[in-house]
C-alpha cells in the first residue's frame, strides 16, 4: 500500500505539468482580441445643409477600433469634411479632431461649396486593413441661410 501511495505522489507533479501545458496552449485562443469576432462597420452619417455653401455631417464611430470620417465626391475629386485625411495615416488620428475615434460622435463641415449644387457624400471607417463605406447620398448645397463664417454679410 505504501508503494502505491509513493507512485501516486510522483505522478501528481506530472499531471500538474500536463494541465499547465494544456492551459498555456489554449490561452492563445482565449486571449484573442474581441475585435477578431466583432464586425467592422461603416458609420451611419447624417448630412445637412447648414448655411450658404456649407454642408455639415454628424457621424458616430460604431466600431471598437479604427476611425471614421465624412467625405464628398465633387466632380472627379474626393474631398474630406473638415481637414481629415484618414487614408494618409489612420495611426495619427488621435490628433485630428475631424475623425471620429472609438465611441465618439463628431460634427464636421465642408464649406465653400457652390450654392444650389448637388454633391454626393458618404462616411467611411478604416482600421489598418479594414475599410468600410456607407452608400453615397445626394445633398443639395443651401443657397440661403447664414454664410459658413456666421456673418450676415454686413
Amino acid at each position: 500500500m505504501e508503494e502505491s501511495i509513493d507512485v501516486i505522489i510522483r505522478r501528481i507533479p506530472r499531471i500538474g505539468f500536463i494541465a499547465s501545458a494544456a492551459a498555456v496552449a489554449l490561452a492563445s485562443f482565449a486571449a484573442a482580441p474581441a475585435s477578431a469576432d466583432t464586425p467592422f462597420n461603416a458609420p451611419e452619417v447624417s448630412f445637412n445643409g447648414t448655411g450658404v455653401g456649407t454642408v455639415t455631417a454628424t457621424l458616430p464611430n460604431p466600431n471598437d477600433r479604427g476611425v471614421c470620417w465624412a467625405e464628398a465626391s465633387i466632380g472627379n475629386q474626393r474631398v474630406f469634411f473638415g481637414d481629415s485625411k484618414p487614408l494618409d495615416g489612420y495611426e495619427e488620428a488621435a490628433r485630428n479632431e475631424t475623425l471620429a475615434r472609438v465611441g465618439q460622435t463628431i460634427t464636421v463641415t465642408l464649406e465653400g461649396l457652390e450654392p444650389g449644387s448637388t454633391i454626393n457624400v458618404r462616411g467611411g471607417c478604416v482600421n489598418q486593413s479594414e475599410e468600410q463605406f456607407s452608400d453615397f447620398v445626394a445633398v443639395t448645397v443651401p443657397t440661403t441661410g447664414l454664410p459658413a463664417t456666421g456673418s450676415s454679410g454686413f
